[in-house]
């Protein structure tokens, strides 16, 4: 009954008809009163796995959360859908924090977002025991791992949460993790046996490209004013290169601004809600911007300089193409970034774990194999498969088999697994009896030397190729040493091939790189470009008056998909994912008007859709015939018919319609006049089909 309540929930509330993978069997884990982890790239919906449950479950949802503006851009996305939701952190005065706790202890908050700071408080844990809990998320939960790339002292201390409120379920989730800070965050929160959901960390619809950093500016802009109209994000390695982009992109015309950290907040702030609200359309920044942004509508993003390591790379760039449409990643890299990063580790105790994932890092700047393949074994999602999507996928593949130097390599990790250090696999290849090596008695084992035909320089690049593909880990809270993978079983028990990339490729391929062009078509929009413009216009002046983001009220995905469809009635425009009941009644309307304005003035170059539908059906052709002709969901072919038959055009509508069903339906609307199309739907229990009563409600409405 809960599960059936919270696909009810995921429909009336936030207008999405189905789950994503995996969302429903966490929610169904917390449902069960079950701990869990919950492993999602950055877009992928891990908010609908706290939030529907909190919209399910008696009681209040605490999301502890790390930054200020992700709070305050998820509240206001759940006040748009009708949820009661609100957030306590240091950006509140003391009166506003009262009256928040007021109506969280008078039950009229469903989600209440938390600081990390404000959990750790003795007052607020003194609120925590008065109030009803239903779940407590930890989201960006890798924030609590020394092992995480960002990790924060104030998440370390929650742990007390689970041994304070052992009997409500708790839910860690995060985009950015390696198996050892996954490992670490049960460790950390002590989860009482924990459900792990772990979904693809794949992002096949961001284009992922890395240039060495040559002419940047001006590739840079050019990349801009081939996309003049997508909003995006350049990340610097300093507060000076920041503004100095941003001064030149200005000067050439791009709306453009800076964010640092020496600005002041009141600074900060306004660009940040400048480019929320689209009123800028660039921002060069250093890695403190993006992470409290839920801007569905980034379009892309570009790192001017190398980040320090993959698990950073790989939260930045999910801060495009949240809604799931097409995005660009554009990577420069270069030696002098390599020297200023590694400098700074200099500093830090953790130096030699955070110079070998600088190493890693450089490796996937560098490599010729597919991005999205490395990316996923980087993160134990171990992978054969090309994406063929990146830049290496469309560029030109020069491979030579290298099956025979990696079964020599895995067999030498394989006698010494648990001892050999990263970086002295290549001297146990080529036999050079170096102190280290002679320490750790490496040149006693049967393949010491089995690689001396290659130079060592050679083995070095082959190794780094190797962890690319997933031949290899390395374990880092172990001492760096290496480890074999499930892939490496493939290959040295089951016959498997390995392709290398022909070694020093990449040094040719840079001297080519000036005349080189980014390889994504120019604009990411759809092609119907002036009804998309038309729909984006609108969504911008009518969030204007509320004092919300735009895609706080549609994302860009939702715009598109009306730009196919064209709904033209309630029916239809219920049928858009994203669309919901309260955003149907308070914006929904509006954006039809404007639909239908769109086709009138087209009128004279083409035919309103439901009227292509009709020429279809007096052809003879059934609905679904008819919905693969034109390319749409046999739903709105269906609604077609309905609103023809409403305009008095010859379609029998009534035999597609049971008696029994019609009956059932007329019923319900007897005893509630005005109930909605989803209402009727759950009221006779999901068994007649959306198109059925919709086609039903016609019938009832020409009759009466």
């Amino acid at each position: 009954m809960q599960t059936e309540k919270a696909r009810s929930i995921l429909k009336n509330v936030f207008g999405y008809s189905s789950f994503r993978p995996m969302q429903e069997q966490v929610i169904e884990a917390v449902l069960c009163q079950k701990d869990c982890m919950v492993l999602m790239p950055t877009g992928g919906g891990k908010s609908i796995c706290y939030q529907i449950p909190a919209l399910t479950l008696e009681g209040v949802t605490i999301v502890v959360s790390p930054l200020i503006a992700l709070m305050k851009d998820q509240v206001e996305a759940l006040r748009v859908n009708g949820v009661d939701a609100a957030y306590l952190n240091s950006s509140l005065t003391e009166e506003e924090q009262v009256e928040v706790v007021k109506k969280v202890l008078d039950s009229k908050v469903k989600l209440l977002y938390v600081s990390p700071e404000k959990m750790n408080s003795e007052n607020f844990y003194y609120t925590l025991l008065q109030v009803n809990i239903s779940l407590i998320a930890i989201d960006e939960a890798h924030c609590i791992s020394s092992w995480g790339h960002d990790f924060r002292p104030d998440y370390k201390r929650l742990g007390y949460l689970k041994k304070q409120f052992k009997n409500v379920p708790m839910m860690a989730l995060t985009a950015t993790a390696d198996p050892l800070t996954q490992e670490d965050i049960l460790l950390q929160l002590g989860l009482n046996k924990p459900q792990v959901f772990k979904d693809s960390f794949s992002r096949p619809n961001i284009f992922l490209e890395a240039r060495p950093a040559y002419k940047r500016k001006e590739v840079i802009l050019k990349f801009i004013q081939e996309r003049a109209e997508e909003s995006g994000i350049i990340y610097c390695l300093s507060k000076k290169n920041t503004e100095d982009l941003a001064r030149f992109l200005s000067n050439n015309g791009i709306s453009a601004n800076y964010y640092h950290a020496g600005m002041d907040a009141g600074r900060r702030h306004a660009v940040q809600d400048d480019f929320i609200n689209d009123r800028i359309k660039v921002v060069c920044a250093t890695i403190a911007f993006g992470m409290g942004i839920d801007k569905s509508n980034v379009r892309w993003v570009i790192h001017h300089n190398m980040p320090k390591n993959i698990e950073g790379y790989y939260q930045e760039i999910g801060r495009c193409g949240r809604d799931g449409m097409p995005a660009h990643a554009l990577l420069f890299y270069g030696g002098q970034d390599y020297k200023i990063l590694a400098t700074f580790n200099e500093e830090s105790e953790r130096k030699v774990i955070l110079n070998a994932r600088l190493d890693r890092m450089l490796h996937f700047s560098e490599s010729n194999h597919c991005r999205q393949k490395i990316l996923l074994n980087y993160f134990g999602e171990w992978s054969t498969k090309d994406c063929g999507e990146c830049d290496n996928c469309k560029g030109t593949q020069a491979l030579f088999d290298g099956t025979i130097h990696v079964q020599k390599a895995l067999s030498a990790v394989a006698r010494l697994q648990g001892k050999l250090p990263v970086g002295l696999l290549a001297h146990v290849m080529t036999g050079q009896r170096t102190p280290d090596v002679v320490a750790g008695k490496f040149d006693q084992i049967k393949t010491f030397g089995a690689g001396k035909d290659q130079a060592i320089e050679d083995w070095n690049l082959m190794i780094n190729q190797m962890l690319n593909l997933g031949y290899l880990k390395i374990e880092y809270h172990n001492g760096s040493i290496l480890a074999l993978t499930p892939l490496s079983n493939q290959v040295l028990f089951e016959g498997a091939g390995v392709s290398l990339h022909k070694l020093h490729q990449r040094i040719k391929r840079a001297a080519k790189i000036e005349n080189a062009q980014p390889k994504l078509a120019t604009s990411t929009l759809p092609k119907q470009k002036s009804l998309f413009e038309r729909l984006r216009q609108l969504r911008r002046s009518m969030a204007v008056k509320m004092g919300v983001p735009p895609y706080i009220l549609f994302s860009d995905a939702t715009l598109a998909e009306m730009v196919t469809y064209k709904p033209t009635n309630e029916w239809e425009m219920k049928e858009i994912s994203g669309v919901g009941n309260k955003k149907w009644e308070q914006y929904g309307q509006a954006f039809i008007d404007e639909i239908n304005s769109f086709l009138n003035e087209k009128k004279g170059k083409a035919k309103p859709a439901y009227q292509k539908t009709y020429d279809l059906y007096k052809k003879g052709f059934s609905p679904e015939v008819i919905a693969s002709q034109l390319g749409v969901n046999v739903i709105t072919v269906y609604s077609h018919l309905a609103t023809l038959y409403q305009k008095g055009s010859d379609v029998d509508i009534e035999q597609y319609v049971m008696p029994y069903e019609l009956i059932a339906i007329e019923e319900v609307l007897k005893g509630s006049p005005g109930i909605s199309l989803q209402e009727i739907y759950e009221v006779t229990q999901r068994e007649i089909p959306h198109h059925i009563i919709r086609l039903s409600m016609a019938l009832i409405d020409q009759k009466n």
